[in-house]
């Protein structure tokens, strides 16, 4: 009898074991069916494009200051300052005389980076937070989701001009900052996900083999997430920019010598009319590359989108 329900309890985790590892074989297909999906749209490939382009130039920054304008992005000249675009400043100078063309590329570093850090920080706090409250329920959900409505009843922005007056932030304080107030959004999506993933036959066998809930989450369900994740990503970092140039427009984020399209903007307020430049630069780089994570983003969710896709 002991036999029988020892090889019955054998015969069920082999069973359970082949259905996780076919489970785990689909996310290959999966990538494979939505790059597939995505290719189909022209805009966005061409948005996906300009992303790449704009992220190796602002990695290549000191390639670019070294070899192309050969001016470091702080280094002032009052005797050329406000020139119009033209060789050897290709965007012309600032009021400084510091070239427009380099601090653009190094202002991309910042804004780029603020805006990669934040969403990375805000992803992985608000996934880890939101999985634990629809995993375990109860008083664990309770306690998670009334800090997400305490957090999400403050005025973020009000909240960060207020910080940013008291504290000299930089980009790294600044990206911890925004993504202290920014996880709350994507710790509510995961929790909907998780709670209707964890009854699934694929959870309930693992948890069936006596593998750990933390094991479970990390393994089992957060892939299942995964494609929720990437498109609150992609469409986290174009607001983040924009709150970043809004927050250095303001003089109240990243401060200058170092620069950023925002600050970029701040002083060109002033000379506006001496040089049209300096306002279009940075006005259309952020616009630019807004407007690109918008198009990836919102391609990614229809290719992630099993009811609009073609198999």
């Amino acid at each position: 009898m002991q036999t029988a329900s020892q090889s019955s309890t054998s015969r069920s985790q082999s069973l359970t074991s082949d259905f996780l590892e076919d489970v785990a074989y689909s996310a290959p297909a999966l990538s494979t069916v939505v790059w597939r999906r995505f290719r189909q749209d022209y805009i966005a490939l061409a948005a996906l494009v300009i992303l790449i382009v704009l992220i190796i130039l602002a990695l290549a920054a000191p390639l670019v200051s070294a070899y192309v304008t050969h001016v470091s992005p702080s280094r002032q000249d009052l005797l050329h300052i406000l020139r119009p675009p033209g060789a050897p400043h290709y965007l012309g100078t600032d009021e400084l005389g510091r070239d427009v063309l380099t601090r653009l590329i190094y202002g991309a570093r910042v804004s780029l980076g603020v805006g990669g850090l934040t969403v990375a920080i805000a992803l992985t706090l608000g996934a880890l937070l939101g999985s634990l409250a629809g995993y375990h329920g109860g008083a664990v959900d309770a306690v998670i989701m009334r800090s997400v409505d305490v957090l999400q009843s403050i005025p973020s922005l009000f909240l960060l001009i207020m910080i940013s007056v008291i504290f000299n932030v930089g980009p790294v304080s600044l990206a911890l900052l925004i993504a202290s107030l920014n996880w709350t959004g994507i710790s509510r999506l995961v929790r909907a996900e998780v709670l209707s993933l964890r009854e699934r036959d694929f959870v309930v066998a693992a948890r069936a083999l006596g593998e750990g809930s933390f094991r479970i989450i990390l393994t089992h369900i957060l892939p299942n997430v995964v494609p929720t994740m990437i498109v609150w990503a992609t469409l986290g970092v174009g607001n983040v920019i924009l709150v970043e140039a809004a927050l250095s427009y303001l003089g109240l984020g990243v401060q200058p010598p170092t620069p950023s399209w925002g600050n970029m903007l701040t002083n060109a307020q002033q000379y506006f009319f001496h040089s049209i430049t300096l306002v279009i630069a940075p006005g259309v780089a952020i616009f630019l590359t807004v407007f690109s994570i918008n198009l990836v983003g919102n391609a990614l969710r229809d290719a992630l989108d099993p009811r609009l896709g073609q198999h």
